[in-house]
């Protein structure tokens, strides 16, 4: 009896040492995908060693819906004092970048002061750091503010080293400002604010200013895309054939497209109408022209944000949601809204509704985050 009770307690310890083992290499779940979609903040990200692309594929996969959204949506403030309204707005929507003019201009103390409002509320508020942009060249001569911008054809006929020099000496001062992106790079040659009527000289004009802004780290956007013709002048339509335009103002584009890749430029493009290529849909809505031509044919990889799409909308006679939506579709990645906080709670939403319904594709809305992202963390600007 004693024998069989020492064998049964060997088996016993037998079979659970077997347990022990078979549980100790049992192979635990795999974390690697969970973890890999896991919430990251921005700043975790970009001291990540890994290229600007691997970071922004990491914040497409592991960003809210909100967060994204946000991304898509660029807007203007009132007033020359950042508030808690407008603090409220940024942290609510979430926004990938904010655009100031004039009228937010004061002094350089008020201009640093209102940016880094911007900046700090972003970091506070765990946010994507947005772009904070002015259109450079449009702005209002002011002793007390920045440099005054030479007169484009004036500038052109000083040649590229006066370009350069205008272009690095604006750069510091807008960095210094806490901008980071100048979106009034005009390289149509047909407008009232062009530099020449020559397409080669007009690429080269928008390269040097281009470079010499990237090398102190702001980002610039060129306006506008097609070109060949005065795209400041709302709802104009052109029956320019894609032929001739790209022996025209297209070719620049070309030529920008290919020479300032590294640069990471935006594109912008606006509510005129090119009537050869899409007889229906301004610029802004038309597929044919920013995904077939733009992004296909070009080969633009970069972001390519709207106009106002307040006056868009008007423009097109449709309501300012529904253009936001349709020009996300039509292949635009960012809109730009001014200063109406209605608008900007109207288009967010209705955004938001495209992307829960389908009408925006999650992978349309993946595809234009990550254009944006990658600009934002191609030189940490």
């Amino acid at each position: 009896m004693e024998q069989f009770v020492k064998r049964l307690a060997c088996g016993v310890l037998t079979i659970a040492m077997i347990g022990i083992l078979v549980g100790c290499s049992r192979e635990t779940p795999s974390t690697t995908a969970s973890s890999d979609r896991a919430p990251v903040g921005y700043k975790a990200i970009a001291a990540m060693n890994a290229s600007a692309a691997e970071k922004a594929d990491r914040s497409v996969r592991t960003m809210s819906q909100e967060d994204k959204i946000g991304q898509l949506m660029c807007i203007g403030l009132e007033g020359t004092t950042f508030d808690e309204s407008q603090k409220e707005l940024v942290r609510k929507y979430r926004v990938g970048g904010i655009v100031l003019d004039n009228d937010n201009m004061e002094s350089k103390e008020q201009v640093r002061a209102f940016t880094k409002g911007i900046r700090d509320t972003a970091n506070t508020s765990s946010l994507m750091p947005p772009f904070i942009a002015m259109n450079r060249e449009r702005m209002q001569y002011r002793p007390n503010l920045m440099l005054p911008w030479t007169d484009p054809k004036l500038l052109s006929k000083q040649g590229l080293d006066a370009v350069s020099s205008l272009a690095t000496r604006t750069a510091i001062e807008m960095r210094d400002l806490g901008f980071n992106l100048n979106l009034g790079v005009m390289v149509n040659t047909h407008s009232f604010y062009s530099y020449t009527s020559d397409v080669d000289r007009a690429a080269h004009i928008g390269e040097t200013i281009t470079k010499r802004y990237a090398a102190n780290r702001v980002f610039t956007g060129y306006q506008y895309f097609p070109g060949g013709a005065d795209y400041t002048v709302p709802g104009m339509k052109l029956d320019a054939s894609k032929a001739s335009l790209m022996d025209d103002d297209g070719r620049v584009f070309a030529q920008l497209i290919d020479a300032t890749r590294d640069e990471h430029p935006m594109i912008m493009v606006n509510a005129v109408k090119v009537t050869s290529i899409d007889a229906n849909q301004p610029v802004s809505l038309s597929k044919p022209i920013i995904i077939d031509w733009l992004r296909n044919e070009l080969g633009f990889e970069g972001v390519v944000m709207t106009d106002d799409i307040e006056v868009g909308a008007a423009i097109a006679g449709m309501s300012i949601e529904d253009y936001a939506v349709r020009t996300i579709n039509a292949g635009s990645d960012m809109v730009i809204l001014c200063k109406h906080a209605k608008h900007i709670k109207a288009v967010h939403d209705a955004l938001t509704q495209a992307v829960a319904d389908g009408t925006i594709s999650e992978a349309r809305l993946d595809e234009s985050v990550r254009r944006i992202m990658l600009m934002k963390f191609s030189n940490d600007r």
